[in-house]
């Protein structure tokens, strides 16, 4: 997997692409760290070149969305696939994300 940070304005982007699972989430997350550390409130993450995800990368997105949630922070998701929506209904996270089509219509969400 490859993780990729940027700064739109005010918003950490962090672009994924490839399998997000037990053997990558960790990475994933110490690149979470560094968006926190860097006192980032506005998170944005691109998953429409993610086609796979198990529950490792979901925790790590849970726990990002959390970390977020205690300082008055926001997580949104864009270009979620149908197959990646699927596993968050299946494991009801879904109700958790703000999820939207494209990382433009995210942007605009955030201002």
């Amino acid at each position: 997997m490859v993780v990729r940070l940027e700064k739109i304005n005010d918003v950490a982007l962090v672009t994924l692409e490839g399998d997000l699972n037990m053997d990558n989430s960790n990475v994933l997350r110490e690149n979470f760290k560094k968006i926190l550390k860097e006192n980032n409130k506005k998170v944005l993450v691109d998953l429409e070149k993610v086609s796979f995800i198990d529950s490792s990368g979901i925790a790590t997105l849970i726990e990002m969305f959390q970390n977020l949630e205690k300082i008055n922070g926001r997580m949104c998701l864009s270009g979620v696939n149908k197959r990646i929506i699927g596993v968050f209904e299946v494991t009801r996270v879904h109700k958790l994300f703000s999820m939207v089509a494209s990382r433009e219509e995210a942007l605009r969400s955030f201002q």
